[in-house]
């Protein structure tokens, strides 16, 4: 369906495919959660970097290891326990982690960086204090 007139087209490449979410976050993600995921990454990365500038990339895979960390992180319930089972003789401890649930999508600082940095746009924060110099 095409879309309609005004209205930005988002890029068809994809950040990352739905086997390489599976093998990035160590589970297996059933088809509509990785679908989701993907999106709300695609769209957050997408409005870091700018729509223009993610629309006109021909190649997003510089872009693809920061967008696994993020959707790994979406991926993984904060604390993530649905329940916790302790015995006391012979201790034992068993927890059960709710997967189902998403964390919402975020960029850390860092993922900014190595988004920038991947684009080429900045470089590392590197910097020489040179004394006696003095800028104009």
């Amino acid at each position: 369906m095409p879309a309609p007139a005004g209205a930005s087209e988002i890029s068809e490449a994809e950040l990352f495919t739905l086997p390489e979410l599976d093998a990035w976050a160590q589970t297996s993600v059933p088809e509509a959660t990785g679908t989701l995921v993907r999106e709300l990454v695609t769209t957050l990365i997408r409005t870091e970097v700018g729509a223009d500038r993610y629309d006109a990339l021909v190649d997003l895979s510089p872009l693809k290891p920061v967008a696994l960390d993020v959707a790994r992180r979406m991926l993984r319930n904060a604390d993530g326990r649905r329940s916790v089972a302790l015995q006391l003789d012979d201790f034992s401890e068993t927890v059960t982690y709710a997967s189902e649930t998403l964390a919402a999508p975020f960029l850390t600082s860092d993922d900014i960086a190595r988004l920038w940095l991947a684009l080429g746009i900045r470089r590392s924060g590197a910097f020489t204090i040179r004394p006696g110099c003095t800028v104009q």
